[in-house]
């Protein structure tokens, strides 16, 4: 792991990092005793933050751009999510057996708080209340990944799409134009499909107003009924 850019934490990097699951609620000097040590890197594409199996030396914060988590299986390697801001990545290693479970490598760009493994504990130790906190943020994550698992049992390829869509934009009604964050095969592997699966499942969304276009764009008629779409039962 070779960071491109090493800064200090300062005040607009705590504030955003208040708005995150896991410090949020903890008052300013709780924070600042928690991330005793912690920098924010900044990382180019392609860059590997851990690799499954190494012992851990700490976790990070995900401010900005996209990190794959994936792990190895007989030679190739299977993508288990594209993590986006506000997500924690490695923390589990830090309770289990101190190893990462799995590999995380930067997609494009990425801002990360890292934040140090024996401080960290450090503090965990003497603020039992802090790491209640902790691990309520970390049972909130386990409830996001069985959704997403849900996601992948109950849904169709192309609802699972069409979801995938619609959390590119903020906006509720009307027309949008998306873009694909990264490229679509790798946007395929996190959402279980081929990149043959993923374009069957384009054709499949175009009578819904849907129509993909060059450079990664993605033309969204009518959100809601794309969103009508995304709800319904699977099919068969």
């Amino acid at each position: 792991m070779n960071a491109s850019q090493i800064k200090p934490l300062g005040r607009e990097v705590l504030a955003e990092l208040s708005l995150t699951p896991l410090f949020a609620g903890l008052s300013g000097d709780e924070a600042t005793l928690l991330l005793s040590g912690a920098s924010v890197e900044s990382h180019p594409d392609g860059d590997v933050l851990f690799t499954q199996g190494d012992a851990a030396q700490g976790f990070f914060i995900l401010l900005d751009g996209h990190v794959e988590l994936f792990v190895e299986e007989t030679g190739r390697n299977a993508v288990l999510d594209v993590a986006k801001r506000p997500a924690v990545l490695g923390e589990a290693a830090l309770f289990i057996d101190g190893r990462h479970p799995h590999s995380a490598r930067v997609v494009g760009y990425a801002r990360l708080v890292s934040v140090p493994r024996a401080p960290f504990l450090a503090v965990l130790d003497r603020r039992f209340d802090l790491a209640q906190r902790m691990l309520g943020s970390m049972s909130v994550r386990l409830r996001g990944l069985v959704g997403q698992i849900s996601e992948l049992k109950l849904k169709s390829t192309a609802q699972r799409l069409a979801g995938f869509l619609l959390g590119l934009t903020r906006k509720e009604e009307g027309a949008v134009t998306v873009r694909f964050p990264y490229d679509k095969r790798l946007a395929a592997e996190a959402l279980g499909m081929t990149a043959e699966s993923l374009s069957r499942a384009l054709a499949r969304l175009a009578p819904l107003g849907v129509e993909s276009r060059s450079e990664n764009l993605v033309a969204i008629a009518d959100i809601g009924a794309l969103r009508a779409f995304c709800i319904e039962e699977a099919e068969e």
